[in-house]
């Protein structure tokens, strides 16, 4: 005969063995890794302190002698918080997915029957092992839920890298197009100086009148104006551009990308058929689509109700003898069969699939919008480049040399060179329209974007709904 003790190892060995092949699953392969050792200790320090001076940027930045745009979004990428929390978002979406595929622990029951009978002998004593046996794939689907859960942080992640891009771009271009600005409009106020100047001793020498001499003065007070908001502007693109880039501190570094380069993008049908397939916001919804066919298929899983199994010795005092007891359980759905949740989940798989429908169509308004901005834009530059520039160029010059030859008076030479920087900064102003509207298509389209690797298995079927 047995001991008990004996049939509680022997039961216990099986047990052991009967869990082992669950629990040995290649998706359970992961890294057991505590996130302290996988996160920088700046971030795990602040996470437990609050301290905001542990996730403060690098300062590589300030060894360089001047900044590119391409410079500038990778010093972004290199010190933004955002991306650094949706990076670790990732990385909590992929351990999710090793914990929704984890099979349930087996219990232990140690049951005693009698025990301090005046009699001087016991009753029974059972060592019994429970297991929950899960039915319908059930674990499966939830590995499937949280495998989508992952991707779709991988795509935010994605997302979020193009926008700190676009955003670092956008205030590259206005920090140049500010110091453009800045430079014509100084040249401006001087000539408007210079004219009020002229005005003012043409009106001592009785050959205009007062209001001319008002008229000037006005135009030099408006010329001041525009020059003070001009320096404003600079400091603040420059303090725009600086908090793009994850630096709170001033960022005085020469830009050397200019707006005279123009951006470049692919032909009209080429980046429209670009889109659907590149965009991480169809992507997300597309994954959102996927999650909720994924959660319908576990509802209707859990309809299913597990097996409950339970093995173990028993061993009876009274009559010195050890059996073996076996149990197997199962829940009756008699009325509650998941049903209501089941509905609740074709409901969400519906409106994900016109989430995804919606999706789209904006998407493709926003890109026909930024495309017709872009053609526009295009157009003005040209317009100024090829025929107002040098339209007011030819002018300045023939009336330059009019005022050489004496046949035409200061005033006029002034009012040609005010004419013709004027002409210059709304050339400004149309090239950075130009830029941000390029800027954006690239954003929607997600052309040329660092540090890009697109979500793979995004394949779902889209589904019509009612």
């Amino acid at each position: 005969m047995k001991s008990p003790i004996t049939c509680a190892l022997l039961v216990a060995t099986i047990a052991t063995t009967g869990c082992a092949d669950p629990l040995n699953q290649p998706w359970a392969r992961h890294s057991d890794r505590a996130s302290e050792t996988r996160f920088p200790v700046d971030h795990h320090h602040a996470s437990q302190t609050g301290d905001e001076a542990s996730t403060a940027p690098a300062d590589a930045w300030r060894s360089l002698d001047a900044l590119s745009v391409d410079e500038a979004i990778r010093i972004a990428i290199a010190n933004s918080p955002a991306l650094a929390s949706a990076a670790y978002r990732v990385d909590a979406a992929s351990s999710r997915v090793m914990q929704a595929g984890l099979y349930p622990n087996p219990s232990f029951v140690f049951d005693a029957e009698g025990l301090g009978a005046d009699a001087g002998r016991g009753g029974e004593t059972v060592y019994r092992f429970e297991q929950e046996i899960v039915l319908g794939d059930k674990l499966g689907r939830a590995r499937a839920v949280a495998r989508t859960d992952h991707r779709s942080a991988q795509a935010e992640a994605v997302a979020r890298e193009f926008a700190i891009a676009a955003e670092v771009r956008r205030a590259y271009i206005g920090a140049v197009a500010a110091e453009a600005r800045l430079s014509h409009l100084t040249e401006l106020a001087e000539l408007a100086s210079q004219l009020a100047s002229a005005v003012d001793a043409t009106v001592q020498a009785g050959a205009a009148t007062e209001p001319d001499r008002l008229r000037a003065q006005v135009a030099q007070d408006q010329a001041q104006i525009e020059l003070q908001a001009a320096a404003l502007d600079v400091k603040a693109t420059r303090r725009s551009l600086a908090l793009s880039m994850g630096i709170d501190s001033a960022l005085n570094l020469p830009l050397t990308s200019t707006l005279e380069d123009l951006p470049t993008l692919p032909p009209r049908d080429e980046l429209f058929a670009a889109v659907p397939d590149a965009n991480t916001r169809l992507s997300i919804a597309r994954l959102a689509l996927e999650r909720a066919q994924s959660v319908h298929r576990l509802a209707r899983a859990n309809s299913i109700p597990n097996l409950f199994a339970s093995v173990g010795p028993r061993y009876s005092d009274p009559e010195s003898e050890t059996t073996l007891d076996f149990g197997v359980g199962i829940e009756i759905p008699l009325f509650d069969r998941n049903q209501g949740e089941i509905r609740a989940t074709l409901s969400d798989r519906l409106s994900a699939a016109a989430d995804l429908r919606s999706v789209q169509l904006d998407l493709l308004s926003e890109v026909e919008q930024a495309w017709s901005d872009y053609e526009a834009a295009t157009l003005v530059v040209t317009r100024y480049r090829d025929r107002i520039i040098p339209g007011s160029q030819r002018t300045l010059d023939l009336t330059r040399q009019a005022y050489e030859s004496g046949k035409s008076d200061y005033l006029r030479l002034l009012d040609a060179q005010q004419v013709f920087i004027a002409s210059r900064v709304a050339y400004v102003d149309a090239l950075q329209r130009l830029h941000e509207s390029a800027v954006l298509l690239h954003e929607l389209a997600q052309l040329d974007t660092p540090c890009r690797e697109a979500p793979k298995n995004e394949s779902t079927t889209e589904e019509s709904h009612p």
